[in-house]
């Protein structure tokens, strides 16, 4: 909307604030205040003749907050959604979510389910099925699910401690796409190459025809993995890599001990544009040689751990 990355599940309920006006206008009338009249009966008598009046304003910032009210109220029926996922140009045929459970997922898993499930809500207002693949659970025979079955399936993924191979759910999703052809196939990426990217896009677009596949790699930081450790005469030198230049331009990474007990941190900064930096443990040769654990400060995955 506007350059604003908001979009709605509902977005035909936005027209009810076309009734806004009129609700205005009846919001600025109410009944006349009721009048003090003094007894006797006799009295009553004489104002039996019915007289006009014009009823009495609503303050004008009491309207205007009524008013604002009723907008916040019919907005959120409308389904606000934060940074919505891209919409498919197809409104008919499944949906096949194709969600990275590596280890590199876990970093941000939270946000990630976010934009699955916002994408389970969209197939459930446009009244279709759904297919979840998990690139740590290849399935040979994917089958259709209502959302409320997908929502309950991908409740239940978790990360795996290991990168997986995603060509293995090539199979299903091609056996998958021979019984729905006009299926929209959206893979929810970790953003991480270990050398075959190229090789399962390119797969990808044998098997799914033009147009039916949406990438979503952005909107959420991607992970940082530790890649050794060096153990020289003046310092210890871990090495630090990022998968591209999303993510954080510095942190740091906290040694332990086999206890757990913190032993020192080492700060490390990624130059502009690159993937690769050191952080430099410059401890005394006794307490390095009682690290036992190595591990990026925030960083919840298994590729932020060196033992």
């Amino acid at each position: 909307m506007i350059g604003l990355p908001i979009g709605f599940t509902s977005p035909l309920l936005l027209l009810a604030l076309l009734a806004l006006p009129v609700l205005w206008y009846l919001l600025r009338l109410v009944p006349p205040k009721p009048r003090l009249v003094r007894f006797p009966p006799t009295r009553l008598l004489l104002e039996i003749e019915p007289k006009e009046e014009t009823p009495a304003r609503t303050p004008w910032w009491l309207t205007a907050l009524r008013l604002l009210l009723a907008a916040l109220i019919i907005i959120a029926a409308a389904g606000p959604l934060l940074n919505p996922p891209p919409a498919t140009s197809r409104t008919t045929g499944a949906i096949v979510l194709v969600v990275d459970t590596g280890w590199a997922s876990a970093a941000q898993w939270q946000n990630r389910l976010y934009t699955a499930n916002a994408i389970i809500a969209r197939a459930e207002s446009e009244n279709r099925p759904v297919a979840l693949l998990a690139t740590g659970r290849p399935q040979k025979d994917v089958s259709l699910l209502r959302p409320l079955e997908a929502r309950e399936q991908l409740r239940l993924l978790l990360p795996a401690p290991h990168q997986p191979n995603r060509a293995d759910i090539l199979p299903g999703l091609a056996e998958l796409m021979k019984r729905q052809p006009d299926a929209s196939v959206i893979w929810l990426s970790d953003g991480i190459d270990l050398g075959d990217g190229e090789a399962f896009i390119a797969a990808l677009g044998e098997r799914i025809p033009a147009g039916q596949l949406t990438v979503i790699s952005g909107g959420t930081q991607s992970a940082l993995a530790l890649a050794g450790a060096e153990n020289n005469a003046g310092a210890l030198i871990v090495k630090v890599l990022r998968a591209d230049t999303n993510t954080p331009a510095n942190g740091s990474v906290r040694a332990r001990d086999l206890r757990g007990l913190p032993l020192g941190d080492a700060p490390f900064s990624f130059a502009i544009g690159a993937l690769e930096t050191e952080a430099k443990f410059e401890l005394p040769v006794e307490i390095r040689n009682d690290i036992a654990r190595l591990e990026i400060t925030g960083e919840r995955s298994a590729g932020a751990v060196q033992l």
